[in-house]
């Protein structure tokens, strides 16, 4: 595809991150000006990742003996049905850990 702009040079895909959020995404960037379009596909994953980014909850961790502990914001604990004394499981990945509580 050409540019809408410059009408020279071509559209490739290209990642990008928005440094704020550490949110990667996609975008067609011309390889003459430099203009970055997104498709509508593009703005949907962009958007989902936002939507997903929104749903977080920032947490506070705390000295617990040799280990830390997670406070858990309330609508979380009241949303998962989570008490005290009730197991999870803690897992992890690239970009941090996920905690599962055990129904």
């Amino acid at each position: 595809m050409k540019c809408p702009v410059c009408n020279k040079g071509e559209m490739k895909k290209n990642k990008d991150i928005m440094e704020q959020d550490e949110v990667e995404f996609e975008v067609l960037k011309c390889v003459d000006c430099g203009e970055e379009l997104m498709t509508m596909k593009q703005l949907k994953v962009l958007a989902k990742k936002y939507r997903e980014l929104r749903k977080s909850k920032e947490v506070t961790f705390a000295r617990w003996g040799n280990s830390l502990a997670v406070r858990i914001p309330n609508e979380i604990v009241t949303e998962f049905n989570i008490i005290e004394g009730k197991h999870g499981i803690l897992t992890k990945d690239k970009k941090g850990i996920n905690i599962i509580p055990i129904a």
